[in-house]
């Protein structure tokens, strides 16, 4: 199997690749059925995070509706990885990500965490940036927490190296619809 340092940057050159507009496009259409899963199970406090680089763009989620509490992760420390969470107004904060002023939640305090990655495994495993951060958060989830990765079709493969650190998700959202990973659940 290829390491995941060169499956990195498989896949966040496939990512990039993608047309601008296609990206935009794929992230409405995403927007539209996470929006539907929310109203479907009556989720109003959701985990989401800024698009960093090419990744999906989630605005639309947040301008669809506007029950939706949103809550963005910060990062809280590098050794051990550990996010904080809270609401908008988000500022340039880490790698130039976007990110909350306010953090005062150290677990995100959601029904639905949005969890984002390079590629997506049909096993429920995926594959970030590397840095454990998600990974961290997904151990210390309650139950409870539905789990749903976020990115574009053309990040699905079969499988990703998983080592014992490395936290699936239940499901995956694309432009195509959702997916849920009996394995994982």
């Amino acid at each position: 199997m290829i390491s995941k340092p060169e499956l990195r940057r498989q896949y966040q050159a496939l990512r990039d690749a993608s047309p601008p507009q296609d990206r935009s496009q794929f992230s409405q259409d995403i927007c539209r059925h996470v929006a539907a899963l929310c109203d479907e199970r009556g989720f109003r406090r959701i985990g989401v995070f800024a698009p960093f680089r090419s990744e999906v763009d989630l605005r639309p989620l947040q301008e669809a509706d506007p029950r939706l509490e949103c809550y963005f992760p910060k990062v809280a420390g590098r050794d051990p990885a550990r996010l904080a969470w809270g609401p908008p107004p988000l500022l340039p904060g880490t790698w130039g990500l976007l990110e909350p002023t306010e953090t005062p939640f150290e677990q995100p305090p959601v029904q639905l965490l949005l969890v984002p990655g390079l590629a997506f495994a049909a096993d429920g495993h995926r594959l970030g940036y590397g840095k454990g951060f998600y990974d961290g958060v997904l151990a210390a989830l309650p139950p409870r927490v539905v789990t749903l990765g976020v990115g574009f079709a053309l990040q699905r493969c079969e499988r990703l190296p998983a080592g014992p650190t490395d936290r699936p998700v239940q499901g995956l959202a694309t432009e195509a619809g959702i997916t849920w990973f009996p394995a994982a659940r």
